[in-house]
């Protein structure tokens, strides 16, 4: 990996949003590819992130803060990755079910899923059931996914 796609995925997984978006400028104005940034900068710096929270190294708030400097360099490219032509490995439906407003859960399962280059359409809080089918079936979407908040123990 070179040394700006490091320093993409080191400050990705410290949360510096403002350094991750000016060092995707960077190394797009240095001539590297987004494929390249996106995979090997902000991907990989979110699968660490990924490996540590399953590991119970970090936690929510900070996968959370870590994918918002991700979204800070995937604006940056979106542009570049639409124009060049790259596809996302594919798509997915996803809310919370009507009665729902907790989205906490939502919105850190939608990061992760960007993070491995899927598009995810997020329908967002209290969403009828047949608003996700529709939304499916309208994007050619391959997963839905729904989130409920039990409280029952």
């Amino acid at each position: 990996m070179s040394n700006i796609l490091n320093e993409i995925s080191q400050n990705l997984q410290q949360g510096r949003a403002k350094a991750v978006k000016e060092l995707v400028e960077k190394a797009v104005g240095e001539g590297i590819d987004a494929k390249t940034i996106l995979e090997q900068g902000l991907i990989a710096g979110m699968s660490v992130i990924g490996e540590k929270f399953k590991n119970n190294e970090v936690y929510v708030p900070q996968v959370l803060i870590a994918a918002r400097a991700m979204k800070a360099g995937t604006e940056v490219l979106q542009p570049l990755l639409a124009s060049s032509g790259v596809k996302a490995k594919g798509k997915v439906v996803i809310g919370t079910v009507r009665g729902d407003l907790h989205d906490i859960g939502k919105n850190l399962v939608k990061m992760m899923m960007e993070g491995k280059g899927l598009e995810v359409i997020d329908l967002g809080v209290d969403v009828p059931a047949e608003k996700f089918v529709e939304k499916a079936i309208e994007e050619n979407g391959f997963v839905i996914l729904y989130k409920t908040q039990n409280d029952k123990s």
